[in-house]
């Protein structure tokens, strides 16, 4: 079987790269810090597996995919990391669960990816706010679980 997780990674950071919200995005973890006191994104896959087999050989799958939010604990004024990390994870959020800022346009319906926000195939749509050193600088983080239910996007061979 076939996953197309490169898909399913792009569109996410097309998303969030068109937002404005972040001066960068990329995909996977890094490891150096991000510059400057501004909002950062990171986005790579937590879990992908198999939820239905179909009588044709395609398939239907979770794909979990983390995104997380970076800004220097230390930025300046210092008491409004956590409003700004808790507004920037709220307009994410609302975003990708709106009618107008839907995933629609960027996961075509002939795509056939919806987001699972409440769990109905394993995971739901969280945060979880935490601190991660990079290179001996402080981050205070916010990652989002965004778990996709992706119809067909692998091929069982016979």
């Amino acid at each position: 079987m076939v996953f197309d997780s490169r898909m399913t990674l792009k569109k996410v950071e097309g998303f969030l790269a068109a937002s404005g919200y972040f001066t960068s995005v990329v995909i996977g973890e890094r490891k150096t810090p991000p510059s400057g006191d501004s909002l950062s994104a990171d986005i790579w896959l937590k879990s992908m597996r198999v939820i239905r087999l179909y009588c044709n050989g395609g398939t239907a799958e979770s794909h979990v995919i983390l995104i997380r939010i970076y800004r220097d604990l230390f930025a300046l004024p210092i008491g409004d990391t956590e409003y700004i990390l808790a507004k920037t994870v709220q307009q994410v959020l609302s975003d990708i669960l709106s009618a107008i800022h839907s995933f629609s346009y960027i996961f075509p319906i002939d795509w056939g990816a919806n987001i699972d926000s409440g769990g109905r195939m394993g995971q739901a749509l969280r945060t979880d706010w935490g601190h991660v050193n990079i290179g001996g600088k402080m981050f205070r983080v916010a990652d989002i679980t965004l778990p996709l239910s992706v119809d067909d996007s692998a091929t069982m061979a016979p």
